[in-house]
């Protein structure tokens, strides 16, 4: 997937997983939402998702505690319907044509950004109820599964939860990180990776930490709302331009 790599590709690759490191270090979600469509402007939907594999370990297994692992009981109808969903959307992503993906992704991008700029919540009658639970879990896995976006989705109904911060960025990173085995394991049964394309994405895992920790720490200097609303309209910006691409 990643031989003969022209100089602008590596750029783009850089510059995807290095913001997508910064953006996850300060709102705590956001890594592939936004590292995702950089990518896809040098590459293909399914390198650009392979690519993100281990940088998408690291910078999420960061945050967890596994002391902490009381809370996490608190999402365990959530994460079931997402199990499912992720499950069946990978196999609708490697089942249909890469251009569609591509719309999928930008679409997805534009709404989420949109959702979350308005801080649309969940009401608590429904949050408390286990079926509508697993049912927007089962959606939001099959969305991540086609496009790797699902925490923005995981966020508003994690934040329709009032969590204190820290066990808040827990959640988020617990949640995405179950993703990754049942998104990566159907990835591997429909794609040939190569021992070179592991290389490429376990090396890139160095600018995406390097920025998470830069993100740390502009996360304690700058009022995390405001940055967070200049990201999603950045964020906007670049779902239009994915879906210019591959209109």
């Amino acid at each position: 997937m990643f031989l003969d790599l022209n100089t602008y590709t590596i750029l783009i690759m850089l510059l995807g997983i290095s913001v997508g490191g910064f953006l996850k270090g300060v709102i705590s979600f956001g890594f592939p939402l936004i590292a995702l469509p950089i990518l896809s402007l040098a590459l293909p939907p399914k390198p650009a998702i392979f690519l993100l594999f281990f940088s998408l370990i690291f910078v999420n297994i960061r945050e967890i505690k596994i002391k902490n692992w009381k809370n996490y009981k608190k999402i365990a109808p959530l994460a079931f319907g997402i199990f499912i969903g992720i499950i069946l959307g990978s196999i609708i992503f490697h089942n249909v044509d890469s251009k569609f993906i591509s719309k999928t992704i930008g679409v997805t991008i534009i709404m989420s950004a949109i959702i979350n700029f308005y801080g649309i919540k969940i009401s608590k009658t429904l949050l408390e109820n286990k079926i509508f639970s697993i049912i927007y879990g089962l959606c939001s896995g099959i969305i991540g599964g086609m496009t790797t976006i699902v925490g923005p989705l995981i966020v508003i109904y994690l934040v329709s939860l009032n969590l204190k911060k820290e066990i808040f960025s827990e959640l988020v990173s617990l949640s995405v990180f179950s993703t990754l085995a049942p998104l990566y394991g159907i990835f591997f049964i429909y794609q040939k990776v190569t021992i070179n394309d592991f290389f490429v994405s376990a090396i890139l895992v160095i600018p995406a930490i390097l920025m998470q920790f830069l993100g740390f720490k502009i996360r304690r200097i700058i009022p995390q709302s405001v940055f967070k609303n200049i990201i999603l309209v950045i964020l906007i910006i670049i779902g239009t331009l994915v879906l210019f691409k591959n209109w």
